[in-house]
């Protein structure tokens, strides 16, 4: 990683972590490492959060649908239907910001 690929957040999460350090080029190396390593376990954390998310939707998902199981969907109200497809939808879209974040292409 280098200065350039720095955003204004990086820059001054870098000033701080340098203010704490010695201003000499190693340590630079060494803080652009560590930030590089925040950068990382931050994504690791939203990655978590989001494989959460889309774990408790698609549970909910199921659990909604458990009881009507072999019934024809006739027979299932609207109201549970509706339910049902909002847990898939948030599911979904969980799946995708997470696909995103991790830069998996669908």
């Amino acid at each position: 990683m280098k200065l350039t690929d720095c955003t204004k957040a990086d820059l001054l999460w870098l000033i701080k972590r340098m203010c704490q350090l010695n201003l000499s080029e190693r340590v630079l190396h060494i803080a652009l490492c560590d930030l590089e390593y925040h950068k990382e376990q931050q994504k690791n954390e939203r990655a978590h959060q989001l494989l959460k998310t889309q774990q408790d939707a698609t549970r909910r998902y199921a659990d909604i649908l458990r009881e009507y199981e072999g019934k024809p969907i006739k027979d299932i109200p609207m109201i549970v239907l509706n339910e049902e497809d909002a847990a898939l939808a948030e599911a979904r879209a969980a799946d995708k910001q997470w696909r995103k974040l991790m830069g998996i292409k669908a």
